[in-house]
């Protein structure tokens, strides 16, 4: 994978002007060069797919998907290598976590557990490949019989250590599935919702809870909640109640108040343990301190608010969908302008306009 930097001529927005003149002013001419003919070229700015989803008043004041990922290169340094993100490698998090006594899954470690063991006491397993994204490669597997079923039907036991050990050694995880909080089990029949919590370093070094966005499944086959699997996003106003679910209809925001799948309404339900979610992402930041930004999944379970990822680029086109705001005039923003204001000037001068997603070292 690829960082691509493609910056025009000009900016829309103060936020993309912090940006894009910072790079301007620390790049050589033939690099400003480049640049510029790749965002001549379409690479940068926003995607097809975006100026579908998002008004024309939102993106003049917003961040593409592709723009925030080398701003976010910029704010988080250790996102690279992956081998060695805490927040990318899955088992690397897992520990991290549970050092800092942050709620997570169950999980299994191969090597300090025996497998069959820890298989013989669950009946729903969920395995979840490292560095990838979007709910990439997620599976779900439930006991059936004396065996199990799969994302391809029936598995017995010993295929399903092979392939659960494959995905440990490749640097996976495996993990108890755990159950949806009983009010949203009807808003979310196929996944565990999340509760996408961004936390930022305010301008005194402390996390602070900038931007929510709710996820729910769809109900379909696969066990994510993420929008780009075809799931809903909503925002949530003060009082911590659904606002309308988005979900994409052929690329265009289709509004919808109830669960297309179960007719339960959703616009005006509350949102349980909201406030004890929030604070578990700013508590959780404090421990993952090496990163200025980061995009928490807080699984909405029964038994309470679970920490299920953290990213260190967190997508900007759900929030700016639920929100109907541009990221630069939100709080998020401003502390974006902050942070870019106290760059490095080797930082800057280290940004290169193509630049590799170094897995290893």
């Amino acid at each position: 994978m690829l960082t691509i930097r493609a910056v025009p001529p000009r900016d829309e927005n103060s936020l993309l002007a912090a940006y894009h003149g910072g790079l301007r002013a620390h790049w050589a001419a033939s690099e400003r060069a480049l640049s510029q003919g790749l965002a001549r070229m379409g690479r940068g700015g926003w995607s097809p797919a975006e100026r579908k989803l998002l008004p024309d008043a939102v993106r003049r004041s917003g961040l593409s998907m592709r723009d925030r990922k080398g701003l976010h290169r910029l704010l988080n340094p250790a996102a690279f290598p992956f081998i060695a993100n805490s927040l990318k490698n899955k088992q690397l998090f897992a520990t991290v976590a549970a050092q800092a006594d942050l709620p997570i899954a169950p999980c299994c470690d191969p090597v300090a557990q025996d497998l069959a063991e820890w298989l013989g006491r669950e009946t729903d397993i969920i395995a979840k490949p490292s560095f990838r994204s979007k709910g990439q490669g997620v599976e779900r597997y439930q006991r059936e019989g004396q065996g199990w079923r799969g994302p391809s039907g029936a598995v017995g036991d010993t295929e399903l250590r092979a392939r659960l050990l494959d995905l440990w050694r490749k640097g996976g995880v495996i993990q108890r599935r755990l159950p949806t909080h009983e009010s949203l089990a009807p808003l979310s029949p196929g996944a565990l919702p999340t509760l996408r919590v961004v936390t930022c370093l305010d301008e005194g070094g402390l996390p602070e809870a900038c931007d929510l966005a709710l996820r729910l499944s769809a109900g379909g086959p696969r066990p994510v909640d993420n929008f780009n699997a075809g799931n809903l996003v909503l925002g949530i106003d003060e009082q911590g109640y659904c606002g309308v679910a988005w979900r994409s209809a052929e690329g265009r925001p289709d509004a919808l108040e109830r669960h297309p799948a179960t007719g339960a309404k959703i616009m005006g339900a509350a949102v349980p343990d909201l406030g004890e979610a929030i604070a578990l992402a700013v508590r959780a930041h404090r421990a993952f301190a090496d990163f200025t930004v980061i995009g928490w999944d807080v699984g909405l379970t029964c038994a309470g608010p679970v920490l299920v990822e953290g990213n260190w680029n967190p997508g900007t086109d759900i929030l700016q969908l639920v929100s109907g705001r541009g990221l630069s005039d939100t709080r998020l923003g401003d502390l974006y302008r902050h942070h870019l204001a106290h760059v490095p000037v080797e930082r800057w001068q280290g940004a290169q306009v193509v630049e590799w997603d170094r897995r290893g070292r």
